[in-house]
């Protein structure tokens, strides 16, 4: 068995759409593989939409129970479908399709849950009137059956006012926002069953206007539009899961007076593994026990990745000394331990009140080592991303760890950049900065990874990498 540096890194994690639909009210018609949905209310036949879905969480549910998500107060889940027209603002204040719709602006959408099973149905045209196409697909699920001859409840998705549980609600000042809604509390339920404010049966959620607005009469219908499951642009709905986990090591960057934290890394068999760590000594220069951390001191930030939080103080200790950190474990029932060690810097180093922190970007170059510039990645495929940082001058401050940060994103046309990933902070370990890129939620796409620098409240761009996700079944010869 071997104990040494080999990350996996999951910060970031999008769980798709398994099936959704529109309900129409006093509609019997079926549009669930339409590419949009069409969420309305008002005018004088008081035509309704709702739109309904579930969400497969087996990719993310294999993730936790594997260990590569480790859930901790940190973890968020958020719902996310993109307007039709966020990206078109010349088409706000204007008639929709029809002149017979508005484009609604100035209200809410309710996020609710479903507590019937319901089948998605192979429908495709979306019409308000199911007496209009003669051929028009009727078949469940629609406002008033679930299944097949299985009604709802209540038509309409089983929501009652009153009743039926929110899960959130969102803001819409102009009509073209993206729908964005915490649902943290909901997701959380639906993968442990406990610790959350939500506690009822779910077979997915829904996205309507508020009850007094469904109630409203008005001249025209009023709609809002989004992309849905089967949108053939890149506005693929989804759910995103944001884990708290960046690992910043500061064993090569141990200053005195501050929080610094110090990882442990298993590796056995050259894969990565969870322990039991018992305890984490702490030991003086003079090899004497410092301090004892156990119990929830010890955190398991990732599968095999260990972080405790220690401060040492400079009245107490001088600088430019080695302390020395054991951790004992248990492996199949077996006690051991790992020693690493950490030097101590002085605490001037890090805490400094002129300009002598600053850093020069212009002596700073960067490589990508783990993705090559216009490769084409299987979906599927997990790339740990290194990078080589070489400096002009070695004059800058060595003893100021660098504040690196990715992104990653893909463009619409020459006016658009759509983060996939924003800007997230670059795992720094004792061997180096590094992060690992999850291709198994990315749709197949071109894609470009951006890298840059920070100090304080600047930053610059160093580096920027193509590179395009392409579907499993795909050979790259």
């Amino acid at each position: 068995m071997s104990i040494y540096r080999k990350i996996r890194l999951m910060s970031t994690f999008r769980s798709y759409f398994l099936k959704n639909n529109t309900l129409i009210s006093s509609n019997l018609t079926n549009n669930s593989q339409n590419p949009v949905t069409e969420i309305s209310y008002g005018a004088l036949e008081q035509r309704i939409t709702r739109f309904i879905f579930d969400v497969d969480f087996s990719d993310l549910i294999n993730k936790i129970n594997n260990g590569f998500i480790v859930p901790n107060s940190g973890m968020t889940h958020t719902l996310h479908m993109t307007n039709t027209i966020s990206y078109a603002e010349n088409y706000l204040g204007k008639k929709s399709y029809s002149d017979r719709i508005e484009r609604a602006s100035s209200f809410d959408l309710d996020v609710f849950n479903i507590d019937e099973d319901w089948d998605e149905g192979s429908g495709y045209d979306f019409i308000y009137d199911d007496t209009y196409l003669p051929n028009v697909i009727e078949q469940a699920s629609n406002w008033k059956y679930r299944k097949t001859d299985v009604p709802w409840t209540v038509s309409g998705g089983s929501y009652q006012s009153g009743i039926t549980t929110i899960i959130g609600t969102q803001r819409f000042e102009k009509g073209n926002e993206t729908l964005n809604i915490d649902i943290t509390d909901y997701v959380n339920q639906r993968l442990f069953g406990s610790g959350s404010t939500f506690t009822g049966m779910s077979y997915g959620l829904g996205v309507k206007f508020p009850d007094d607005l469904e109630e409203l009469t008005t001249a025209y219908t009023q709609a809002v539009a989004f992309h849905a499951k089967n949108t053939n642009t890149w506005y693929e709905p989804y759910i995103e899961t944001v884990v708290d986990d960046t690992i910043k090591d500061d064993r090569n960057y141990f200053f005195l007076d501050k929080d610094n934290n110090l990882y442990l890394y298993v590796n056995i068999g050259g894969i990565q593994q969870n322990i039991n760590v018992d305890s984490v000594n702490i030991y003086d220069y003079k090899d004497n026990l410092v301090q004892t951390l156990t119990g929830d001191s010890i955190i398991n930030v990732n599968k095999g990745i260990y972080k405790i939080t220690l401060n040492v103080d400079s009245e107490t200790y001088p600088d430019a000394v080695l302390f020395r950190d054991e951790w004992n474990f248990t492996i199949n029932g077996h006690q051991s331990q790992h020693s690493g060690e950490f030097y101590l810097i002085s605490e001037k180093k890090y805490y400094t009140f002129n300009q002598s922190n600053q850093i020069n970007f212009d002596n700073y170059f960067f490589y990508f080592w783990g993705i090559q510039e216009k490769e084409n990645i299987v979906a599927g495929n997990v790339r740990k991303v290194k990078l080589t940082i070489k400096e002009l001058y070695p004059n800058q401050n060595n003893y100021l760890p660098l504040d690196i940060e990715y992104r990653l994103f893909t463009t619409i046309g020459s006016k658009y950049e759509i983060d996939v990933i924003p800007y997230t902070t670059v795992n720094r370990t004792n061997t180096g900065y590094e992060f690992n890129l999850d291709t198994s939620w990315l749709i197949p796409q071109d894609y470009k990874l951006q890298i840059r620098m920070k100090n304080g409240d600047y930053y610059e761009n160093k580096q920027t990498l193509s590179f395009t996700v392409v579907s499993n079944n795909f050979s790259n010869i």
